[in-house]
């Protein structure tokens, strides 16, 4: 038999069963009255009506560059989309006019590690400090349109997105071969 219905038909009070043949088992139905009373009495309801939270979504943001967009579009003022636009607008100019362009930034110790990589190849790069310049926020959401990469180093060889320091890292044995393409060496 089971003590779910006896136990849903129960008061808020505390109550004694007298009425259990055995001392023992009337203690341990004692000792669970009283925890579900005092549960019910805590929280204020009965504890049929406690139901456990499911997380039916993802706590992780997901990025899209469409729905990007589409916040952009009905959040923003027309300033600041103006502001967006000129920042695409520069950081695709910078990937265009450059053989090997790095969006970095100055406290970053990827970018450094990056930056000594490319100078110990002996590359001519465009390194642009997003946090020095005053449209650097506006620039590297412009990158993150982009690309899809959200952090920095953010680079590019000859017009092609390579990723970050990871990826450039990856890319060593064939790095002197990317950079004479590009014209960088």
């Amino acid at each position: 038999m089971s003590l779910f219905p006896l136990l849903m038909a129960l008061p808020r009070a505390p109550v004694l069963l007298s009425m259990v043949q055995t001392p023992s088992r009337r203690l341990t139905i004692n000792r669970v009255l009283l925890r579900v009373v005092s549960y019910t009495q805590h929280h204020h309801r009965r504890p049929y009506t406690y139901k456990p939270h499911t997380f039916t979504t993802s706590t992780t943001p997901i990025y899209s560059p469409n729905l990007a967009f589409i916040r952009r579009l009905f959040s923003s003022s027309p300033a600041q989309l103006e502001m967006a636009a000129a920042a695409k607008t520069k950081a695709q100019a910078i990937i265009d006019e450059n053989p090997v362009a790095v969006f970095s930034k100055t406290y970053c110790p990827y970018c450094k590690a990056t930056k000594s990589l490319l100078n110990e190849k002996g590359a001519k790069f465009y390194s642009i400090e997003l946090d020095q310049v005053e449209d650097g926020a506006a620039i590297q959401a412009a990158l993150r349109e982009m690309t899809g990469q959200t952090s920095v180093p953010n680079i590019f060889i000859n017009k092609k997105h390579i990723g970050g320091n990871s990826d450039l890292q990856e890319k060593k044995p064939q790095l002197t071969n990317l950079l004479k393409e590009a014209g960088a060496l």
